[in-house]
């Protein structure tokens, strides 16, 4: 749950956020009361290789390209050997004499091989990125569960809110969160809302506001451009206020609905559920128009 500071004030999870914007009653059972599982078994068991499969994906494209500048490097130091062999240059009317041709031979047949396999894993390499959710082209500067990029976590006592995103790119010198949900299979409302607490925490610890964010939903790691914008922050702090009223005694705002209710884990111990079967709701609200 929230960590209370010695000063009595909350910090927030991203996740609490995103998880309290669905149903205040329900956060408070599962992460307050400890009524339940913040998340069920075998969903985080599930949750956890996938995203260890991403992660994975990730960095296969990497180590691609650490082979490329490995043959790169190849490439240079052949030129560079076959020109110290040769100090005093060779006289152009010796040019094309056998042994020369030889040797010219295969340096083009080097060159052309190595120039080859750098095309064959940069392809590859583009394809694992694509696969992760990544334009090719994309700096990353950190990744959830990566062997080669660190993960970030920021915690801020100025804000009372805390988060670790999956992933940081860099886009023409801004600092972007991405948020990967692999069971996801459309976009909610609880991803909008952790996704712009991230948004709030690089600002502060990056130095510049991000105008946008990234969701990467379902096993196709869908990519959605969520924006960073003044009504999607407005409606953020609400939630965030409202958390921190619970947390400090006030009283739950329930918003029950037949078909949410039937879903959550924790009906048995809520005296807000639905028992009325009715129409799906929609997450349409302002955080993810």
């Amino acid at each position: 749950m929230a960590t209370t500071r010695p000063d009595g004030k909350h910090i927030v999870a991203a996740g609490e956020v995103g998880a309290f914007s669905v149903c205040a009653q329900a956060w408070k059972l599962k992460w307050v009361d400890k009524q339940g599982a913040a998340f069920a078994l075998d969903e985080k068991t599930l949750g956890k290789k996938l995203h260890r499969d991403w992660s994975r994906v990730f960095d296969e494209s990497l180590e691609l390209g650490q082979w490329i500048r490995y043959v790169a490097v190849l490439i240079c130091t052949a030129l560079v050997v076959f020109i110290l062999l040769n100090p005093q240059g060779i006289p152009f009317e010796k040019f094309w004499t056998l042994s020369i041709r030889n040797h010219v031979l295969q340096l083009v047949l080097l060159v052309g091989a190595a120039l080859l396999v750098i095309r064959s894993f940069s392809r590859a390499a583009g394809k694992r990125r694509r696969e992760s959710g990544f334009e090719p082209a994309s700096v990353t500067v950190s990744i959830e569960g990566s062997t080669f990029l660190a993960e970030r976590e920021y915690i801020s006592e100025a804000q009372g809110l805390a988060g670790k995103p999956d992933a940081l790119i860099e886009e023409d010198g801004f600092i972007i969160p991405v948020e990967r949900k692999p069971l996801a299979k459309k976009l909610r409302d609880r991803y909008v809302a952790q996704l712009l607490v991230y948004l709030r925490l690089v600002e502060e610890f990056e130095g510049k506001r991000p105008p946008h964010g990234y969701l990467l939903i379902g096993p196709t790691c869908r990519r959605i451009r969520v924006e960073n914008t003044e009504a999607k922050q407005r409606w953020l702090q609400a939630l965030i206020d409202q958390m921190r009223a619970l947390l400090d005694g006030g009283d739950v705002r329930a918003s029950p609905h037949p078909i949410k209710c039937a879903k959550c884990d924790v009906k048995h111990r809520c005296a807000f559920r639905a028992d009325v079967r009715a129409p799906a709701p929609t997450e349409e609200g302002e955080g993810s128009s």
